[in-house]
């Protein structure tokens, strides 16, 4: 071809490609799923059709903490008739999931499980979040969601035609089917006779239009009963554990001032790694006497520090390296606000995590046999008392591994205790 001909087939090519680019472009808009726009307001008086307002607020609502706030704590301490306050709260972590659940199933085998009055959990953390909130009684069910084939086949990659198309890059359907086998009416019930004992239960999503965290009272959900609560129930859960770009985003419908909208709602680490009473700080320094003494205690489902690895060329390598690097920065941050305000107010503060020598090999590996070994050391950890560390032994930890090569190691977070003399 010579220079003119050349010259005459550029511009065609160019307009070629600016064809494609349109076609493609109004395909993946007529492909979208419709939905109705997002309220307009940040904080407004809505809520999914049939629930009350109250079923769920913004982390940032301070007129919803004042209103509510004195009552619920109020109602926690004549749960724990008595006794000091206990808090858990879970934290994300994808399949890092499986050391929360062999944590708890670990203290049931050693007779040294609490009772919390509250439970918070945010994406992994929130589907392991209703079995943590019921107690021994469901471990059973606890194992077979956290330690079986089932969570082997979560990531069901789509098409690259699927891809382009939808807002994900796994199928929802896998997860939704998880969250549904075990979101039962029998849990639903249970749920609810709890939370008319006084305790709480509560997860975290992040409204995507909004860009906020926003707190679902489960146990409200629950008492409100019937096939509704269960599939908000179920629904919530999901949200909660769809980590953006993963998992598609789930639309919450809510309706109020006699309009109906869509809430897009995504995993709620993208907000908060995990919450406690030190949350409520950021909008409304209350004193709340009852919350002095009280115990709180965090699973952090993932390592605060890891040694450097060179990461593979590949958008899942970096993906997964990307979410963990967020997660674990975010988390760290919490620990610390969250220990400060533990020690400012009385409370006790204790929480685990997965040291850094660790052979974990991030939060999008469900591999079974991984997760089935994450699960065990969980449970030896929490036989052999070695769980719950501090915030000042947890850095010495990472101080001393980040000085050495690389090596690995299944000690537990926390040093043995010494025998009695």
């Amino acid at each position: 071809m010579d220079a003119r001909a050349h010259g005459r087939a550029a511009p065609r090519r160019r307009r070629l490609r600016l064809g494609a680019a349109i076609l493609l472009a109004s395909l993946l808009g007529a492909c979208a799923t419709p939905r109705l726009p997002a309220p307009p307001k940040l904080i407004d008086q809505v809520a999914p059709p049939g629930f009350p307002r109250n079923v769920r607020f913004l982390s940032n609502d301070r007129d919803f903490l004042v209103r509510h706030l004195k009552a619920a704590v109020r109602s926690l301490s004549a749960a724990a008739d008595g006794t000091p306050i206990r808090i858990l709260a879970l934290s994300g972590g994808g399949a890092g999931g499986a050391f929360g659940a062999g944590a708890l199933y670990g203290l049931t085998r050693a007779g040294k499980r609490p009772v919390f009055q509250v439970v918070t959990g945010v994406s992994a953390g929130a589907l392991l979040a209703p079995f943590a909130f019921l107690g021994p009684s469901w471990d059973p069910q606890l194992k077979d969601a956290f330690d079986s084939h089932r969570t082997e086949h979560l990531l069901r990659p789509r098409t690259w035609l699927g891809i382009l198309f939808h807002p994900g890059i796994y199928r929802r359907g896998p997860l939704v089917g998880l969250v549904d086998h075990f979101v039962t009416a029998r849990m639903i019930r249970a749920v609810a006779a709890q939370a008319r004992r006084g305790r709480l239960l509560l997860v975290a999503t992040t409204d995507l239009d909004k860009q906020e965290s926003v707190i679902w009272n489960m146990g409200l959900i629950a008492e409100h009963g019937g096939p509704a609560a269960r599939k908000l129930f179920a629904q919530v859960l999901v949200a909660s554990a769809s980590i953006p770009g993963v998992f598609p985003p789930v639309i919450i419908r809510v309706q109020g001032g006699g309009k109906t909208y869509d809430e897009m709602h995504v995993d709620g680490g993208t907000t908060l790694p995990f919450f406690v009473a030190s949350n409520i700080a950021d909008v409304l320094p209350l004193h709340l006497p009852e919350l002095e003494g009280a115990r709180v205690y965090v699973i952090v489902n993932g390592q605060l520090s890891t040694y450097p690895k060179t990461t593979a060329q590949k958008p899942m390598a970096v993906l997964s390296r990307s979410f963990s690097a967020a997660l674990m920065h975010a988390s760290r941050r919490a620990l610390v606000l969250s220990a400060v305000f533990a020690r400012h107010f009385g409370m006790h503060f204790r929480f685990t995590y997965l040291p850094m020598s660790y052979p974990y090999h991030g939060s999008l590996d469900f591999n079974y046999s991984n997760m089935h070994r994450l699960f065990n050391y969980g449970v030896r950890c929490a036989e052999a008392a070695q769980l719950w560390t501090t915030l000042d032994e947890a850095i010495d930890e990472g101080q001393r591994a980040a000085t050495e090569l690389p090596q690995i190691s299944y000690e537990c977070p926390a040093a043995p205790v010494p025998a009695a003399h």
